[in-house]
């Protein structure tokens, strides 16, 4: 690492602007491909997965009204279910989830210049929480950040990731990264409800 801060030092101005800037692209495609997209991909096949589930569950309820067979059926589907939605916090769990998360900022060395909840947006069964969130420093703890937000137990997917303003301070290139932070909460049935009256989502009250 030494040997790449001194080689990097001894540039010429011009190409130490170039490594200044193609550094935090090569950072960003290098996150999209190996953390950012698979955990996409994850995430789209949990939601999907969980979808099925609860279709089937409510299914298959219906018919225990008129087969007691299917009660262990039905009661099967409920383990695998709420096994599914262990990875979705519920209300009561997301300031907790969030401070997590903006803790991992600062203990990775970031200054959190803005960490801002947004509106909830609506789906059938779950809610997205997304948060606007803008750091400063290196790109090695930018990385990091990164690193181990994908690692969290919790669903949560980085978005809309722009950096910009690199500067290199003693060796080091600092730079300011924006995001969107978006974790997942599963809705209660009360709350589907209140929603489906609301007409916020679609769907029929149970």
């Amino acid at each position: 690492m030494n040997a790449a801060f001194e080689y990097f030092q001894n540039l010429e101005p011009s190409r130490k602007l170039v490594v200044a800037i193609a550094v935090p692209v090569l950072l960003l495609l290098g996150y999209y491909f190996f953390l950012l997209g698979p955990r996409m991909t994850r995430t789209e096949q949990l939601r999907a997965r969980i979808s099925e589930m609860l279709e089937e569950r409510d299914r298959k309820t219906l018919e225990t009204a008129r087969m007691q067979d299917r009660e262990q059926e039905v009661a099967e589907l409920d383990r695998q279910l709420k096994l599914a939605i262990t990875r979705l916090p519920d209300q009561q769990e997301i300031p907790d989830l969030l401070s997590s998360i903006s803790n991992l900022g600062r203990d990775s060395g970031l200054d959190i210049l803005i960490f801002r909840q947004k509106p909830e947006g609506y789906q059938e069964f779950y809610a997205e929480v997304p948060v606007d969130m803008q750091v400063r420093g290196t790109y090695h703890q930018v990385a990091s950040f990164f690193d181990e937000v994908g690692r969290l137990d919790r669903i949560v997917n980085v978005s809309n990731i722009t950096l910009r303003d690199p500067k290199v301070v003693d060796d080091d290139l600092f730079l300011e990264a924006n995001s969107t932070v978006t974790t997942f909460r599963f809705l209660s049935d009360n709350e589907r409800e209140r929603l489906i009256e609301q007409k916020k989502i679609k769907g029929d009250k149970r």
